[in-house]
Order: C-alpha cells, then structure tokens, then sequence
C-alpha cells in the first residue's frame, strides 16, 4: 500500500511540475488569448455605446 502511495505522490509532483513548465513557457500566449477576448468585447460595446 506504502509503494502505491508513493508513486502516486510522485505521479502529482512530476504532474505539476510538468504543467508549471507549460504554463510557463506558454503563459505570453495565454495572457495575449485572454488579452483578446477581454478587449474585443470592451472595444465592441465602447463602439456601439458612441454610434448609438
């Protein structure tokens, strides 16, 4: 039960190491992906708020 434990253990550490890295190497282009879906609809209702 004890080696079971372990590996999982291990299985949750190398897991989040893996997703630190990725989140790490990808986090520009997640940060510009939310960026954009944060600016569009701001852009789009400032647009429509003046040609009301």
């Amino acid at each position: 039960m004890e080696t079971i434990s372990t590996a999982l253990s291990t299985a949750i550490t190398s897991l989040g190491t893996n997703l630190q890295s990725i989140i790490g190497t990808n986090l520009p282009a997640i940060l510009s992906v939310a960026a954009i879906f944060i600016a569009v609809p701001a852009v789009w209702g400032f647009v429509k708020r003046f040609t009301r």
